[in-house]
């Protein structure tokens, strides 16, 4: 991994190094960063995944070309696979401080991919600092031998919460909007078809991307094109499928187009990424 680093923070950082095998979950290093203006943290190909939670001001968080502002209560995920590039406000008066657990190995992509959160980069008004304190806090009192198991459940605890937090708010959907998501959830493995689409819903294709975009926060190509990112990932790790095989299964027939859309999405190519998580698994 190249990790470019501007230091420009400084907070407690707790190092929980492995005690014999290494659990599916593994969190090695968790702590909290107080960022200066000029904090500024790159990853080109992460090999961690990022949980953090923004305890004052506001950065950006980037994942692949996608970037997202972090504000005081949001927490957000940086997936391992991705180019990750962290950053606080140079315009925000207030300094940005957030507690970060850094998650190793590739059964965090599946866990996140089962509760549906791959795709959520922040998520506004969390409600989760009590669990990411928790954790800080066990860190500060508790044995490595204690917290090896302590963090897998805090993890599993924020994962099921979260998921639970965007269930709720995904039931303020209206019934045209949550047609329109099942229609593409249930497409991923399939060419998109707006026409189809838009004849099932009866309504035209602009209207249905208003209505969309409005309620979900992202376009409908974006929405497409991220879930089928997560579905490649997925087959990568889980099979011995070829990269053209996986491209044809998600609706490419054109190998070469495939791949350098997962490399526009995620800052690496799809052999890259598969080999990267061979050698840490």
């Amino acid at each position: 991994m190249t990790m470019l680093n501007k230091l420009g923070k400084h907070g407690p950082v707790y190092h929980l190094p492995p005690l014999g095998e290494p659990p599916p979950l593994s969190v090695q290093f968790l702590g909290v960063n107080y960022c200066d203006t000029d904090y500024h943290n790159i990853r080109k190909i992460a090999q961690i995944t990022v949980f953090g939670f923004v305890l004052s001001g506001q950065g950006s968080v980037q994942v692949g070309p996608q970037a997202y502002m972090a504000r005081q209560g949001d927490m957000f995920i940086l997936p391992a696979g991705y180019y990750h590039e962290v950053a606080s406000d140079l315009d925000h008066k207030e300094q940005w401080s957030y507690i970060w657990l850094n998650i190793s190995g590739s059964w965090i992509l599946k866990m996140l991919e089962a509760y549906q959160l791959l795709s959520h980069v922040v998520t506004s008004r969390s409600g989760l600092e009590y669990l990411f304190k928790e954790a800080i806090e066990s860190a500060k009192q508790k044995s490595v031998e204690e917290m090896q198991s302590e963090l897998q459940i805090i993890l599993m605890r924020i994962i099921v919460s979260l998921s639970e937090t965007l269930r709720k708010r995904g039931e303020a959907l209206t019934s045209t909007v949550q047609a329109i998501k099942q229609f593409l959830d249930n497409s991923i493995l399939h060419p998109f078809d707006p026409k189809q689409l838009s004849s099932q819903m009866g309504i035209s294709n602009k209207q249905i991307n208003r209505l969309f975009k409005r309620e979900i926060g992202t376009t409908i190509y974006n929405y497409v094109i991220s879930k089928k990112i997560e579905s490649a990932k997925l087959m990568l790790l889980d099979t011995h499928l070829t990269i053209s095989d996986i491209g044809y299964k998600l609706g490419y027939v054109d190998p070469h187009y495939f791949s350098n859309l997962f490399q526009s999405k995620t800052g690496v190519r799809p052999s890259a990424f598969r080999k990267q998580f061979i050698k840490i698994q």
